[in-house]
């Protein structure tokens, strides 16, 4: 299993990273996208990365940091985006639900984000919140060139045909297990090519909720949940999913 979207370098790990990394392996996480939604993230991120083979970055600016980040940093993204370990842009997009910075800001750095994506040949990770028509507004007027991912999807089936004329998957993590009707029925009727995994850790526990706190050892549980909606076996699930996220992030194969 690959973990797509796991900010694995949050300060609420800081007390047993290791021993979560140990569970993930033992769980059958194979790999691990580190997501750094804002500049204090970068050095943490690159020393976990540095640390551990399995893990790569996706850099970017999150919608709700972006009235907080200067202009300047999206130079500091175009250099270390290079890297051969980064394999994404993002977390960007909108997030109406929080609101924590100016919908104008949000948008600026949204489109940069995008620009950049296309400028480096890297698909883009995309958060949104009660800005759907928003969100797919601007992806369907800029085409991202490499696709993307609309991370923690919570959609219906209205959406997946547009998400796959945009060459985008859909990230499915511990919402998957919550019974929202709409999302049930998109993971049922969306072409097997655009399903991949995540977590949101720390975030989004999946059922049975009981830590108070996501890791990627506990993908298995949507896993579970995946494999009754599409009548897999676990090990076809593992198999579809592993192979959607390794060609769109261009991970090498384990």
């Amino acid at each position: 299993m690959i973990d797509t979207h796991c900010p694995l370098a949050d300060r609420r790990f800081d007390d047993d990273r290791e021993r979560v990394l140990d569970r993930a392996r033992h769980a059958g996480v194979t790999h691990l996208v580190e997501i750094v939604y804002a500049p204090e993230i970068l050095p943490r991120a690159q020393a976990l990365a540095r640390e551990h083979p399995a893990v790569s970055l996706c850099l970017g600016v999150h919608p709700s940091e972006s009235g907080k980040v200067p202009p300047a940093w999206l130079d500091t993204l175009r250099e270390e985006a290079r890297h051969p370990r980064v394999v994404a842009l993002g977390e960007t997009g909108f997030d109406f639900y929080r609101d924590r910075a100016p919908r104008d800001v949000q948008e600026r750095w949204f489109r940069a984000q995008l620009g950049l994506a296309d400028e480096l040949g890297l698909p883009v990770v995309i958060h949104q919140r009660s800005a759907l028509a928003e969100t797919l507004a601007i992806l369907e007027e800029t085409r991202p060139a490499a696709g993307g991912v609309l991370h923690c999807f919570d959609d219906g089936p209205e959406v997946v045909p547009r998400a796959a004329a945009l060459g985008f998957k859909l990230g499915l993590g511990g919402g998957l297990t919550y019974g929202h009707a709409p999302l049930t029925e998109a993971v049922r009727i969306a072409p097997a090519e655009m399903l991949v995994l995540e977590t949101d850790a720390p975030w989004l526990e999946p059922e049975p909720r009981s830590l108070r706190r996501n890791e990627p050892g506990l993908l298995p549980r949507v896993v579970r949940r995946l494999c009754e909606l599409r009548g897999w076996t676990p090990e076809e699930a593992d198999r579809v999913t592993t192979a959607n996220a390794r060609d769109l992030f261009r991970l090498p194969v384990a």
